[in-house]
C-alpha cells in the first residue's frame, strides 16, 4: 500500500513534533515520574544564577534549582526554591554555597550534607547560605589599596629627595659616633688592664670593710649595750 504524500508530511510532521517535544522536556528539567521533596535558601547575591540551575551535595548532583524570586523583609534577598531527588537526605546544619563549574563559568548550587548524625530536613525546611565571594568589590578594594601604596611610596621617595643631606649628615654622624664609641671602648679595655692589680686591690678591701661590717653589726644585735658604753675620760694634766 503506497502511502500519500499527505501521509508522508504527516508522519515527519508527528516525528518532528515528537522530538521537539522531548528536547523541551529534557532542557526544561521537566519531572513526571521521580520523586522528591524541596527545600529552600535565601541570598542577598547570586551572582547570575538561573531556574533550573544544577544542584550539587557533596560534588553530587542531586538536584537543580526550581523557582528564583525576589524576598521583601528587612533586607531585599533572592530566595531560592531546591528540588532535591528523593533518595537524597540532607541533614540539619547545611549549608548553601553558589559556585562555578566549568570553563564557561555555569554556576550552580553547592549543598553540605550537614551536622553528622543530625536529623534528615523535610519539606520546604530552610537551609543556611553562605554569601558568595564580591570579586569586584575585592578588585576594587585592592586597587584602592594599591593606589595607597603607590602614593606612600612616592611620599617616601620625595622625602628622600628633600632630606638627601641630612640623611647623608645623619648617616656620617653616627659613623663618627661608633668610631668614637670604639676608642673609648678601647681605652676603656686599656685602663682596666694598666689598672688590674689596683682594681683587684680596691675590690678585696671592698670585700674586707663589707665583712667588718657584718660582723660589728652581728655583734651589735648580741650586744646592743656597747652602743651606750662610754670608755672613761683621761685626766687633764
Amino acid at each position: 500500500m503506497k502511502l500519500t504524500n499527505e501521509a508522508k508530511i504527516g508522519i515527519l510532521v508527528t516525528i518532528a513534533v515528537s522530538a521537539l517535544l522531548f528536547l523541551t522536556f529534557k532542557v526544561g528539567n521537566f519531572k513526571f515520574t521521580q520523586q522528591g521533596y524541596t527545600v529552600k535558601t535565601s541570598f542577598y547575591r547570586i551572582d547570575g544564577l538561573e531556574k533550573n540551575a544544577p544542584v550539587r551535595l557533596n560534588g553530587m548532583e542531586v538536584g537543580s534549582v526550581k523557582d528564583i524570586r525576589l524576598v521583601y523583609d528587612q533586607d531585599t534577598k533572592m530566595e531560592l526554591t531546591l528540588w532535591i531527588k528523593e533518595e537524597a537526605k540532607i541533614r540539619e546544619g547545611a549549608k548553601a554555597f553558589i559556585k562555578i563549574m566549568g570553563m564557561l563559568g555555569e554556576k550552580y548550587v553547592e549543598l553540605s550534607a550537614g551536622n553528622p548524625g543530625g536529623n534528615f530536613l523535610a519539606q520546604d525546611a530552610l537551609i543556611e547560605a553562605q554569601e558568595p565571594i564580591d570579586f569586584d568589590r575585592l578588585l576594587a578594594k585592592g586597587d584602592a589599596i594599591a593606589d595607597s601604596l603607590k602614593e606612600i611610596s612616592e611620599n617616601i621617595n620625595q622625602r628622600l629627595k628633600v632630606n638627601s643631606q641630612a640623611i647623608d649628615d645623619i648617616v656620617a654622624n653616627m659613623n663618627t659616633s661608633m668610631k668614637n664609641i670604639s676608642s673609648i671602648s678601647g681605652n676603656v679595655d686599656e685602663r682596666l688592664k694598666v689598672n688590674r692589680l689596683a682594681i683587684d686591690e680596691i675590690v678585696a678591701n671592698l670585700n674586707a670593710t663589707s665583712k667588718n661590717l657584718e660582723e660589728l653589726s652581728a655583734d651589735v644585735k648580741v650586744n646592743p649595750w656597747k652602743l651606750l658604753y662610754k670608755g672613761k675620760e683621761k685626766p687633764i694634766k
